[in-house]
């Protein structure tokens, strides 16, 4: 939670450079925030979730025209103001085609006000959304990012041996560990197999809040004919899931035992990690844990690469 305060902090001194700055140098404070918070790993994972969810096209933002539509809105939630007003000060740079926005009219025909109307209506909601946020607890996406690297770096070997010796209850094993490292990063009450309308899910919690967390994990091993199968049937069980609880986003764990390199080809996924797929306005994200055991990069010798699509899964 240290990181937390400090990023906090940060978000802090980044708002007071641009009330600070005159007006030569604002458009380089506001660059800086703007390239400050897309850089930062747990900033951009927020910044990824709620625009996946609230989407605004440069189509409906050239539809409002009159300045006082800009703002003269109702949002569902911080995360939908936030959304707003991050892909709104991204509209106004690419009309612009750069970031000196308080040399043009949208938010006040007073120059001296456009600075201070910038900062409180697209830097601040963001502000205010990130440290709520963080307040509360990082990321899921983060988290699950965070967990995947432990395992592949620090984990694994050890993990895959309980996995190996037991004879029985293989997934019990990793739902285990997950749980236990989700609970330590924050999570409150990362309950296990709680019972649906549609069978028990591996892991739900923060049910109440606008992070839901509706896990499902599944095992890739080709000994136990565990493959593409596993991938299709942990998809339809975390949409079954989402539309039980009435949530809007899933995540399906995968842990690949096998020498294989799962490639997503989803629409939505555009190389940034996780892979993500957009069913029936749901997000569902696959993260793969690579769980292949060698001594060293050099003994691993060649990877087998499978590509997996939309079609593949959801049919």
């Amino acid at each position: 939670m240290y990181y937390n305060h400090n990023l906090r902090t940060d978000l802090q001194e980044w708002k007071n450079r641009l009330i600070r700055a005159d007006f030569n140098q604002f458009s380089n404070q506001l660059k800086y925030f703007f390239d400050s918070i897309e850089s930062n790993k747990v900033l951009k994972a927020l910044l990824y979730e709620i625009n996946t969810l609230y989407r605004f096209t440069d189509e409906y933002f050239k539809s409002l025209h009159d300045t006082r539509k800009y703002f003269d809105l109702e949002f569902e939630n911080s995360g939908h103001q936030a959304a707003y007003s991050y892909q709104l000060g991204k509209y106004f740079f690419k009309e612009i085609k750069g970031f000196s926005l308080h040399k043009y009219a949208y938010f006040s025909s007073n120059p001296k006000d456009r600075r201070e109307a910038i900062v409180e209506n697209i830097v601040s909601p963001i502000i205010y959304y990130f440290h709520d946020k963080l307040d509360k607890s990082n990321s899921i996406i983060y988290l699950l990012e965070k967990y995947k690297r432990r395992i592949e770096w620090f984990t694994k070997s050890n993990l895959t041996n309980k996995y190996k010796n037991a004879q029985k209850e293989f997934e019990d094993i990793l739902e285990e560990d997950l749980r236990l490292f989700l609970f330590d990063q924050g999570i409150d009450y990362p309950f296990s197999t709680p019972k649906s309308a549609s069978g028990r899910t591996d892991i739900v919690g923060a049910l109440d809040t606008e992070d839901p967390l509706i896990i499902e994990i599944k095992i890739l091993d080709k000994e136990k004919g565990y493959g593409l199968n596993r991938i299709k049937s942990g998809f339809h069980q975390i949409v079954k899931y989402t539309e039980d609880y009435s949530k809007d986003v899933g995540y399906l764990v995968l842990y690949n035992f096998d020498k294989i390199r799962y490639d997503f080809k989803f629409n939505e996924s555009n190389n940034i990690f996780p892979p993500k797929l957009i069913f029936n306005n749901k997000v569902y994200y696959f993260i793969v844990i690579d769980m292949y055991d060698s001594e060293t990069a050099s003994k691993l010798g060649e990877i087998k690469r499978t590509e997996i699509t939309e079609e593949s899964i959801i049919k």
